[in-house]
């Protein structure tokens, strides 16, 4: 069930590997200002960030769908099919800890018009997943009012569904003069029900935190008549004012020319609920300057961070998913984009951070072993459940194949030692005649294998690629992996 890590409306302790404070990048002061990611609870993370430091947030929350979504990544052809992992479950329900969440918002004390809303909300929806959903988002967007500047601006992205309710929450915590807009985003596209008009709109909230707000006005086209009309009057419209056609009309709050990505769009990453760049640069453009600071607190797969960096904006990104960093990484390798940013919540790949990365493969070997994979360049996670038991938690293109079809199975493994059935399934799948090409695996894993598994490993002989040797399964323990990542050579050693 997808809580947004809703226990945590107070501090509690942390492991070793949640406190430090690591950076992929190891570096913290950036000449071209603020771009960091921060992997974690978005509710924890902007508790600890100054207030008044943010220009603008854009936020694309889950919509209390009750469905289930995953993340489809475009790795090797071979493995289409199956190359998804769960992203987030939008289920919500009301239960003991909704209750501690309303108690600890109405106890905190966060002013008259934000009790009373919840109070009442309460008593017109009920304890039901619907408020547990608007339950978790109020803190949230408490917290973003915090954050932003007298003259920043909010952008919450919703659905019809929710979007009355979560706008008189809104309402509450903005105040409703700083109420801006409500705009539709219109688009086409996907599938039409029988018993109802098609939904092919979002609603998007735009509140301003004060009354001296950023905004710089955006136009659009002028329709074909509208043109006509302007250019027969000599440059007037019909109440006789000048109109500039070329620079476009005035935008409206109902959007209509960019449309949502369809599954064969190359923008596409695989993430669900993906948003165009267009969409965002139209958001930070109306609300921003260039070097403002943009702030996306339900990052996913990073847009707002790609249309920030692309408009001269410093960003701030929050995932709870540590996937997002190897997303985000790889769109802005593809759009040529600057990759040098900083990263939080995950330590680091350097020697000095390799105590913490084995207290969380102790802790929380799930987000360890998705961890390491953000970490391994070109390499996309592959599985079709969570929990399946395959040979394999990834596949990367082999260097000396880039562009080609020689592929490596990857396995990350962090709660346990390797035992015999972990070597059974990878070796499996390498000699399974499914994945024709792949050829080679990489074992990777936060302890020393034993004597009797790195002989094991040799015994399954070579493999040999446009006349370079490899070993055919290749066990690399976590500080070893990190010493080829800081030496920037092959993940693969040749024999």
């Amino acid at each position: 069930m997808w809580r947004l890590t809703q226990g945590q409306v107070t501090r509690i302790d942390m492991t070793q590997y949640e406190a430090k404070i690591g950076s992929v990048s190891q570096v913290d002061g950036l000449v071209s200002g603020i771009r960091r990611l921060h992997v974690g609870d978005n509710l924890e993370v902007m508790r600890r960030m100054e207030g008044g430091t943010v220009d603008l947030v854009y936020l694309d929350p889950p919509f209390n769908s009750n469905k289930n979504y995953k993340i489809v990544f475009r790795g090797p052809s071979v493995l289409k099919p199956d190359a998804y992992l769960p992203a987030f479950e939008d289920v919500w329900i009301w239960d003991d800890v909704s209750e501690g969440i309303l108690d600890a918002t109405l106890r905190e004390n966060r002013g008259q018009a934000i009790a009373e809303t919840l109070t009442g909300l309460l008593k017109v929806v009920g304890r039901d997943r619907l408020m547990a959903y608007l339950l978790n988002m109020t803190p949230r967007l408490i917290e973003i009012h915090r954050l932003l500047k007298s003259t920043g601006s909010v952008y919450l992205h919703c659905d019809p569904v929710a979007s009355h309710y979560l706008k008189v929450i809104m309402d509450a915590v903005f105040g409703r003069d700083n109420f801006r807009n409500e705009i539709a985003w219109c688009y086409r596209g996907g599938g039409v029900p029988r018993r109802n008009f098609a939904r092919k709109h979002d609603v998007i909230l735009r509140y301003s935190k004060s009354d001296d707000y950023t905004f710089n006005p955006q136009y659009g086209e002028y329709s074909d008549a509208s043109k006509a009309l302007v250019n027969a009057r000599g440059g007037t419209s019909i109440d006789g004012r000048e109109r500039d056609i070329e620079r476009g009309a005035h935008m409206p709050d109902w959007w209509s020319d960019i449309n949502s990505l369809q599954t064969w769009s190359p923008e596409r990453t695989g993430y669900p609920t993906q948003k165009p760049v267009r969409l965002l640069e139209r958001i930070i453009r109306s609300s921003s300057n260039e070097g403002d600071v943009v702030m996306d607190p339900f990052c996913g797969c990073g847009t707002t961070m790609v249309a920030a960096e692309q408009l001269g904006r410093s960003w701030i990104g929050i995932d709870v998913e540590p996937m997002a960093l190897s997303v985000l990484r790889d769109r802005f390798r593809q759009g040529n984009l600057p990759g040098d940013f900083a990263v939080s919540g995950l330590p680091s790949m350097s020697m000095g951070d390799l105590t913490a990365w084995v207290e969380m493969a102790k802790s929380d070997a799930m987000r360890f072993e998705r961890g390491v994979m953000s970490m391994i360049p070109r390499c996309v996670p592959w599985r079709n459940r969570q929990d399946s038991v395959k040979g394999m938690d990834g596949v990367v293109s082999l260097p000396v194949a880039l562009g080609g079809k020689c592929h490596a199975v990857v396995r990350v493994l962090g709660g346990s030692a390797i035992d015999v059935s972990v070597f059974g399934d990878l070796r499996g799948t390498l000699d399974g005649e499914r994945y024709e090409d792949l050829v080679a695996g990489l074992l990777v894993t936060a302890h020393e294998p034993s004597e009797a598994i790195l002989r094991e490993a040799s015994e399954t002989g070579e493999v040999e690629i446009d006349g370079r040797v490899y070993p055919r399964i290749s066990i690399v323990p976590l500080e070893e992996l990190f010493r080829r990542t800081e030496q920037n050579s092959d993940l693969f050693p040749l024999k």
